[in-house]
């Protein structure tokens, strides 16, 4: 069975040269900003309204972890206020849904001024295929501009991965692969040597098949006692620059006050 295609003849050019092509290349499309994606708790307007102060690439509303149960539905309720006015400021604007509540997480952020809807931890490829439909119906009756609302997808779970390609052939509408760290750990578990289980190979895999097909990876080299919501402002410019050097250009920021050092991390990517 062949991974990722038939072998292609011997080429004189030399590693070097293909490295620098996969990890920044010449399509302008790719050289987009996009590093930081600042997480915003969408139940509390107040706290994305901070978006304006860190200033992300990207204002990431968020339908999931950040929103207690009970403030699910109001957050719903309040999206269309937010995409637009967010989405009006110029910022690129994502809604990340619950990977459970997806389908009326969507209906609620479709809306004039968003850019995309991140999904997490997706299994099968029919999955997306659904999701990029309801995209469609949902562009069609909100007066969204046809086909361009993009999805991303956050891999978080050993499924996942192993469908990483397929994935993301699902649907034309996408347009990044991520690491989605917290769950895999959870789901893998740590180990003593410094590193998470299988983590530097996950994130090769998430790597290799971006750039196959052209989406952008995104996540960070976290260490174990230094990540995410906890991390020092050193080591999350270590993490990005790391994950920088595997091919990465972004990641999701736990904290507001992860965007500055991420975007350092990543420098101009």
């Amino acid at each position: 069975m062949e991974l990722f295609g038939k072998a292609q003849p011997r080429s004189s050019k030399r590693t070097s040269d293909i490295i620098i092509k996969i990890y920044f290349p010449d399509d302008p499309k790719n050289m987009i900003p996009r590093r930081s994606w600042m997480i915003l708790p969408a139940h509390d307007p107040a706290a994305v309204m901070r978006y304006q102060e860190f200033q992300p690439d990207v204002a990431l509303l968020d339908l999931e972890y950040s929103v207690p149960a009970k403030h699910k539905e109001s957050a719903r309720r309040g999206m269309e206020k937010l995409v637009r006015q967010v989405g009006a400021s110029g910022t690129e604007v994502f809604v990340r849904v619950d990977r459970d509540t997806r389908w009326a997480d969507v209906r609620a952020a479709m809306f004039r001024g968003i850019k995309g809807i991140v999904f997490p931890e997706p299994h099968e490829p029919e999955e997306v295929a659904e999701l990029g439909e309801l995209i469609t119906t949902m562009e069609k009756e909100r007066g969204v501009d046809p086909g361009t609302t993009e999805i991303v997808l956050m891999l978080e779970s050993a499924k996942g991965f192993w469908n990483a390609a397929s994935l993301a052939e699902a649907s034309p509408r996408v347009a990044a692969l991520g690491v989605g760290r917290i769950d895999l750990t959870m789901k893998l578990g740590p180990v003593p040597e410094g590193e998470f289980r299988l983590y530097r190979f996950l994130m090769t895999r998430v790597v290799v098949v971006a750039r196959m097909l052209d989406k952008q990876p995104l996540g960070a080299f976290w260490r174990p006692g230094s990540r995410g919501g906890v991390a020092s402002k050193k080591s999350t410019v270590k993490a990005a620059r790391e994950a920088r050097l595997m091919g990465f250009t972004g990641c999701i920021c736990a904290t507001p006050e992860q965007v500055a050092s991420v975007n350092e991390g990543y420098g101009s990517t």
